[in-house]
């Protein structure tokens, strides 16, 4: 993973500065793993992003309502493009929650979204991450 800071806002955000960064993360690399290091490394409490790049191995969900659980959705190509990726990073006590949703492409031109449970990147993973001031309320409650 390769990081680095774009910019910080000339104003405070709550006790710190906001910063933007660019996170490139590598082949290899698993998404929600890396993004959660990230935010403990550089002490994030709480983010946006949006990302585009390519997955070799991935898993999205549903939630369903009615249970308040996620269900699996298969994605069973071995390469697929991210054609839209966003999400946020709050904390859960000391550990970040990383909540992704994904847009992704298949080889045929067909998409596939949802929930991002796991993504394994291929080949290269382009994030824009930049700290956020409002703290969002839990999720599917």
């Amino acid at each position: 993973m390769l990081t680095r800071l774009l910019g910080e806002a000339p104003q405070p955000v709550g006790d710190t500065e906001q910063r933007s960064y660019s996170v490139v993360l590598d082949p290899g690399e698993e998404v929600v793993e890396q993004l959660a290091a990230f935010a403990r490394e550089e002490e994030i409490t709480q983010a946006s992003f949006q990302a585009i790049g390519g997955f070799q191995q991935t898993t999205l969900a549903y939630f369903n309502v009615e249970t308040k659980t996620f269900d699996e959705i298969p994605v069973p190509e071995h390469q697929v493009e991210v054609l839209s990726l966003t999400g946020e990073i709050t904390r859960d006590g000391e550990d970040p929650n990383v909540h992704i949703h994904a847009v992704l492409g298949r080889p045929d031109g067909s998409t596939l979204g949802g929930h991002l449970l796991r993504g394994v990147v291929r080949p290269v993973l382009i994030v824009t991450l930049t700290e956020s001031a409002h703290r969002p309320g839990p999720h599917h409650r």
